[in-house]
């Protein structure tokens, strides 16, 4: 299978190593020359793209899955995008659970009031052009290096009785091979660990406190449940304490 990572980032590039791994013939696109080596070792083909400058699109012709992983909140490629005419087949786009609103509560991919206009705004050009696109909304990306013990290693949490929603790199991997052969079109799946310890249950903080009282009785918990039921899903690292 011809797949293009559009956009091979921190997350395109272990899923371009997975990909080829299993016979696929992966394309890997980035903005940056610094990275062409890099993904030269784990791709088939590595091309730069810029949205911006970029005028011929030629290498993605015969692409049979496009995989848009651009930055979801940035629209400085909104506007190179429209020159993108090549017809895929199946496509899908990274976007991010930062969709949602901050407040407390639970959030399904039914939401639709308040949500952060700029991620919207993007998921909404992609589906404009490529109708079919599923769209994964991820959250916090982890595993490897990227992890609450690094990010916290020097300094303490803000808020540490605020809820974890969180998504290991390997979920993303083995979501992506299940929606590869599947007939579904044109859903939104959150991809976020089921399980939502605080970030202070992450850290193991012995007295961690909190700047909002309210918070560790009020969360914002970002739901996975319609993929798990869609696909009878069982997630790898289902906890984020033991990323």
């Amino acid at each position: 299978m011809r797949i293009a990572i559009i956009g091979c980032g921190w997350v395109g590039e272990r899923l371009a190593k997975f990909l080829a791994a299993k016979g696929n013939h992966v394309i890997a696109t980035t903005t940056s020359t610094e990275k062409l080596t890099m993904l030269k070792n784990v791709a088939t083909e590595v091309h730069l793209l810029d949205f911006s400058t970029t005028l011929n699109f030629d290498f993605l012709d015969a692409v049979e899955v496009a995989i848009f992983s651009m930055p979801i909140s940035r629209n400085s490629w909104h506007q190179g995008f429209d020159h993108l005419n090549q017809k895929f087949p199946k496509t899908l786009l990274f976007s991010s659970t930062g969709i949602y609103p901050t407040q407390s509560g639970v959030y399904s991919e039914e939401h639709t009031a308040d949500l952060r206009s700029d991620i919207a705004s993007s998921e909404n050009l992609i589906r404009h052009k490529y109708p079919q696109t599923n769209i994964l909304r991820f959250g916090g990306l982890m595993g490897d290096e990227r992890s609450l013990q690094n990010f916290f290693k020097n300094r303490l949490p803000e808020n540490p009785a605020k809820a974890t929603n969180y998504i290991h790199y390997q979920d993303i991997l083995a979501a992506v091979a299940l929606l590869l052969p599947s007939e579904i079109k044109a859903e939104t799946y959150n991809i976020v660990a089921p399980e939502h310890p605080t970030i202070a249950e992450v850290l193991q903080l012995e007295n961690p406190g909190t700047k909002d009282p309210a918070s560790a009785s009020e969360q914002r918990i970002v739901s996975s449940q319609k993929f798990i039921q869609d696909f009878n899903y069982t997630f790898i690292h289902p906890n984020p304490k033991y990323f």
